[in-house]
């Protein structure tokens, strides 16, 4: 890989690529990627936190041409297809997606992804939990983050998988749809639909083509949630 940034620790992967773009040239650095072995600032959609602890664990940044679509929601759908595709090629786990960002295996997250635009770019950050112990996670996080189990060998061949899939995946997102939906964890669920300080309870009907996660209210209402401002989680 030519363009390989590594940093013992930063605040975060994504907010070290925007000041590389915004020192540099950011067509010169489509296709670079930058990594660390720890953030103390990793972030996920809605300004939350992303724990980011070191370890095994893979916090990298992919640097990208700018979207067509300003909402980059195909380009996250895209990546979170390369990452199921890259633990599915070097592991026995069989991973799953929850819109519109989380990579689950066995009912808990073990990937987020955090797509942002800047001028001339997109960075995509993707933070995979690798032989994470649980007894380590801060306590609103048990039950719900999950780990991968790899060798030091099968860690390797993830990364190295995930950059080729990334950014084979990333170039063509439009037409990968159908694999996002295939691997979707709410479609045909009771889900539960934030936004702000209200809730709603509704079925999830599908994937739109444009990444939109199409949902039934439980007072017959469908919608499309399209903004970055919703949280959707399982119905137990």
């Amino acid at each position: 890989m030519e363009k390989l940034f590594e940093y013992e620790e930063l605040d975060s992967t994504n907010n070290e690529a925007k000041r590389l773009i915004k020192e540099g040239d950011a067509a010169a650095l489509y296709g670079a990627v930058v990594v660390a072995r720890r953030q103390t600032g990793g972030r996920g959609r809605m300004g939350k936190g992303f724990f980011s602890p070191g370890g095994d664990s893979v916090y990298a940044t992919f640097i990208l041409p700018p979207p067509e679509n300003p909402a980059d929601r195909q380009i996250t759908a895209a990546a979170a297809v390369a990452v199921c595709e890259a633990i599915e090629k070097t592991t026995a786990f069989k991973p799953g997606i929850k819109w519109v960002n989380d990579i689950i295996i066995e009912g808990k997250k073990v990937c987020g992804i955090l797509t942002e635009s800047v001028p001339g770019a997109a960075v995509l950050g993707i933070g995979v939990n690798i032989n994470l112990d649980e007894g380590f996670l801060p306590e609103d996080l048990r039950g719900i983050a999950g780990s991968l189990t790899m060798s030091g060998e099968e860690r390797v061949a993830f990364f190295d998988a995930l950059a080729e899939r990334v950014f084979q995946r990333t170039g063509d997102a439009s037409r990968l749809m159908d694999e996002y939906r295939r691997r979707s964890v709410l479609t045909g669920n009771r889900i539960f639909v934030s936004r702000g300080e209200k809730t709603r309870t509704a079925t999830a009907l599908g994937i739109a083509d444009d990444g939109a996660l199409i949902v039934s209210y439980d007072d017959g209402q469908v919608d499309e949630l399209r903004t970055g401002d919703h949280s959707v989680r399982l119905a137990r």
